[in-house]
């Protein structure tokens, strides 16, 4: 539960270094194709979220997280996402429990090889949190399955958008 105000009890960043058998242009395409159905992303088993998916401009997202969690109430998420082509985008994340700033980097290493580099800053507005290193494998293996998932849907031939 949240502490009442905007205390903050915790910052950590945390840099998450993966590399991806795809075209740059490909993984900025897949990694900013912000839907209403980006539940599909979700773990197996995980609880299906809700997303509502604002495009304000070319550059900017709003996104709405809708996540039942047993209550009448579910946890809700804002993601304010600054789009920079052609590989760069930058999330401000608001939820019940942290405040959360993710930069995110694409180098090309080969024509069909990019690296991702990803800055998390996470400010925790509840006394339990993780330690750095327990969030950075947190965001490690999240960024393997997502990034296995881009893969698999390059060497399918499918396009990065919908």
């Amino acid at each position: 539960m949240p502490q009442r105000g905007h205390r903050i009890f915790a910052t950590t960043t945390v840099k998450v270094s993966k590399v991806i058998e795809a075209p740059l242009r490909y993984v900025y395409d897949w990694c900013t194709d912000y839907r209403t159905d980006d539940w599909r992303l979700q773990r197996r088993g995980a609880i299906k979220p809700r997303f509502r998916v604002l495009r304000i401009s070319p550059h900017r997202v709003v996104r709405v997280r809708l996540a039942p969690n047993g209550s009448p109430d579910p946890d809700i998420a804002v993601d304010v996402v600054r789009l920079d082509p052609p590989g760069d985008w930058h999330t401000d994340q608001i939820d019940e429990r942290d405040r959360m700033a993710l930069d995110y980097h694409l180098v090309k290493l080969g024509p069909k090889k990019t690296r991702l580099d990803l800055y998390v800053t996470e400010r925790w507005v509840t006394k339990e949190y993780p330690t750095p290193g327990e969030l950075r494998e947190q965001v490690s293996r999240t960024w393997d399955r997502l990034g296995a998932r881009l893969e698999e849907r390059y060497r399918s031939g499918a396009p990065a958008r919908d």
